[in-house]
């Protein structure tokens, strides 16, 4: 049997940044490194299946789960009920991406988020806003398939007609879809108050998210005081302990709708974020916060591998300084919590603090 330290299913055979930054962090850690990809993907997923090879650790960016037969969802499958650990497992990231059930979720945990009204598949086309509804959606509003990923079915603009909504659902008709309040944010300085906000196991990276340009920037220790966006990483922490995924990011935006601010969560779960790098286009994530997470991923793998606790207090990775900061507590242990090389056993969750302590800078 042919052994592999830790896979990436990357459908591509163009080796970007984020690749290469993987397998230089597999050579520091002297991990075997392997990559899954549509060239090879049906003998993978045949030899995992005859039990010709083994992989102890899998990065997936590529399984849809709500797609009948998808190879990739059934290799997530093979290599988890082999023993294996998958980054983010199967089971828990066909909940968390459905944004049909993590609204409600994220109300019942005390996070703020649009005011949303959830449309099941099984309604009818003539679906009609109540007068009720319209108000509280205010116009125009947005429209977004619950399982929808990379803008596919969303309509930012709506204003309510049966020919938008659906619009949207013949993006998927046996999706839930959302109605959800356009959220328009303040601005700091000059930058709209929209981030997006990424979770590496144990490290919270927020960055500036200019959801009009699609333009990113890591957010700097002084704006991240100055501005006091601390309920960033508490949304962050809340959705990691919610949803016991390790590797994922959301948008946060401020607005102050009430003549107050609010720490808004918008996209609440991407579960297979796109790391392509600024350098390759300019869109992309900034290249530091692509290598320090492809290094915090190959890290926690390895510690799962060799048996390490991989249980630690949450930091704030910023461009200039990390955080560490009272009331997020520790973050989950999530490879061990769903995991488990042994016996299945029931793991706890250490209850995060609703108030924040002092931050200290750490260079």
């Amino acid at each position: 049997m042919k052994k592999y330290d830790f896979a990436l299913s990357w459908s591509g055979n163009i080796k970007e940044f984020f690749i290469r930054s993987l397998q230089a962090a597999c050579k520091k850690e002297q991990l075997s490194f392997f990559w899954i990809c549509d060239d090879n993907v049906k003998e993978v997923f045949k030899k995992l299946d005859q039990g010709q090879i083994k992989i102890s650790a899998l990065l997936d960016t590529e399984a849809t789960y709500n797609k009948k037969g998808d190879i990739y969802s059934r290799i997530c499958y093979a290599i988890k009920d082999a023993g294996g650990a998958v980054i983010n497992d199967p089971d828990r990231t066909k909940a968390a991406i459905d944004k049909s059930i993590t609204h409600y979720e994220l109300i019942d945990a005390g996070v703020t988020v649009p005011y949303t009204l959830v449309v099941r598949n099984w309604e009818p086309n003539s679906f009609k806003l109540a007068d009720d509804d319209r108000k509280q959606l205010g116009v125009p509003f947005v429209i977004k398939p619950a399982l929808g990923y990379g803008q596919l079915g969303v309509i930012r603009d709506a204003h309510g007609s049966v020919r938008e909504i659906a619009k949207a659902r013949n993006y998927d008709r046996g999706d839930n879809f959302l109605l959800q309040e356009k959220i328009v944010p303040v601005y700091l300085r000059g930058k709209r108050a929209w981030f997006r906000v990424f979770n590496v196991f144990d490290t919270i990276i927020p960055c500036w998210w200019d959801d009009h340009l699609n333009r990113y920037e890591h957010i700097a220790y002084e704006d991240f005081n100055r501005y006091r966006l601390f309920p960033l990483a508490k949304v962050v922490s809340k959705i990691a302990s919610l949803t016991r995924m390790a590797w994922f990011s959301t948008e946060v935006a401020i607005d102050k709708k009430f003549g107050r601010s609010r720490f808004i969560a918008i996209d609440y779960v991407n579960d297979q974020c796109d790391m392509t790098a600024v350098s390759e286009t300019p869109s992309g994530v900034p290249d530091p916060v692509v290598e320090y997470t492809t290094q915090s991923i190959v890290e926690s793998a390895s510690d799962w591998i060799n048996n390490k606790d991989t249980k630690k207090k949450y930091t704030i990775w910023l461009k200039n300084a990390n955080i560490e900061i009272r009331g997020l507590g520790s973050s989950p242990s999530l490879l061990k919590q769903i995991f488990p090389k042994t016996v299945p056993r029931v793991s706890r969750h250490n209850k995060l603090l609703d108030m924040f302590g002092q931050s200290k800078k750490v260079f």
